[in-house]
């Protein structure tokens, strides 16, 4: 959570006016006495009447207690705001959101239908506790650079080569550890099977 709050505070401060006044708007909608903090009752019964929000769990509210005084500053809220904005996700087994690093199915990812991701959180994909057709996952940040190029490890070319020699390594090492992966599942695979 720490890191959502610092990325809050990022946006925040490097937001337009308009930006920063829509996020001290939605700290007023919660703050419903004007005292400017928010209670956990002013939090959950602003939960209740949002429904965009009803995937955020009650209980997020000790996490963005930053100070642990039971009672949520506008910087501690900004962070769910950011949340809200940002991470309307959630994980397919346990329904958790996801707020950190969580892994998305490529194939799915990569439909042309345009339909939903199958996203799972970091303990669902470790413990292979989910139900799904396909097999190849990467996590939120692989899949990010993978999608920087439509082919991310294909071979630099001779140019590439003699501008960085290094690239040629990174090449050579990612493609091994893609082969590692693939012959992993496959005898996971085998073995299920």
């Amino acid at each position: 959570m720490d890191e959502l709050h610092e990325a809050a505070i990022a946006y925040y401060n490097n937001g337009s006016m308009e930006q920063q006044n829509l996020a001290w708007q939605f700290f007023r909608a919660m703050d419903i006495d004007g005292n400017g903090r928010v209670s956990l009752q002013e939090y959950t019964d602003f939960l209740c009447r949002t429904a965009g929000l009803a995937w955020v769990h009650p209980e997020m509210f000790i996490e963005l207690d930053r100070n642990g005084d039971g009672q949520l500053d506008f910087w501690e809220v900004l962070t769910l705001y950011y949340v809200a904005r940002t991470r309307t996700i959630s994980c397919r087994t346990c329904r958790r959101p996801l707020n950190g690093l969580y892994f998305t199915c490529v194939t799915c990812f990569d439909s042309p239908c345009g339909g939903d991701t199958f996203d799972l959180c970091v303990k669902c994909y470790m413990r292979r506790t989910y139900s799904h057709p396909h097999r190849l996952f990467l996590d939120s940040y692989v899949l990010l650079r993978a999608k920087r190029s439509h082919h991310p490890l294909q071979p630099p070319g001779d140019h590439m080569a003699q501008q960085n020699p290094t690239r040629i390594g990174w090449w050579s090492a990612l493609k091994a550890m893609e082969v590692a992966l693939a012959v992993g599942n496959l005898s996971a695979f085998c073995t299920i099977m």
